[in-house]
């Protein structure tokens, strides 16, 4: 059997994962098939098995790659680290809620992946995986926010702020809303924690001296 050129091995691998992330978006995970996916991409189906072995981990794939390849290291090479801190957060943050205004399938993903993770260990460790890269990269944003945090803290921050972005588009369904995430929403509410944590820090010193 001739071996296959990488370059094309690579373009039918992202064709499938391009009809996986078009098809578990639409129809759901558990209503898509590795038939309709492969006729999507124009692939074999034995060639969704060759790349990715089973549907379970197809699934995580796709998410990997609009969450991290897509989303975050996208994000981090358009902004600009040299801006000041206030407008490098706008800019994160504007990327992140037009991502998902451009993307309207990647969240019925990411609830297949919580739904699928629930009874699934295997798919909750890869899902905390995900979560772990995502927070990872948020942090780069805010150690440059100067913030008085350590390490920890800046773990529990990144946290909630996924948890906004996760928050305010499950609210906004797309099929029910023309703005499935409103950046001055997102913006506002992570306004309100930088000045929760600014203004927790400017008053220890009081506290300890009463």
């Amino acid at each position: 059997m001739t071996k296959q050129p990488a370059t094309n091995q690579d373009e039918r691998r992202n064709a499938i994962l391009q009809a996986a992330f078009t098809q578990f978006g639409q129809v759901g995970y558990s209503k898509a098939t590795m038939k309709e996916i492969a006729a999507k991409a124009g692939v074999a189906q034995g060639l969704i098995g060759y790349h990715f072995n089973t549907k379970e981990t197809l699934l995580v794939e796709v998410v990997r790659e609009w969450m991290i390849n897509r989303g975050m290291q996208q994000a981090l090479q358009q902004l600009d680290m040299k801006a000041e801190p206030a407008e490098l957060l706008q800019q994160a943050l504007l990327h992140v809620v037009e991502f998902r205004k451009n993307n309207p399938e990647w969240f019925t993903l990411l609830i297949s992946l919580w739904t699928e993770s629930v009874n699934n260990e295997k798919l909750a460790q890869e899902l905390i995986k995900l979560y772990q890269e995502m927070k990872a990269g948020i942090r780069i944003i805010i150690e440059r926010l100067e913030l008085p945090l350590n390490e920890a803290e800046q773990e529990t921050f990144a946290a909630l702020i996924q948890a906004v972005f996760d928050g305010l588009t499950l609210q906004s369904p797309l099929l029910l809303s023309s703005a499935p995430l409103s950046h001055n929403q997102v913006s506002q509410g992570i306004g309100w924690m930088l000045q929760g944590i600014r203004s927790a820090h400017t008053t220890e010193p009081t506290k300890e001296n009463n």
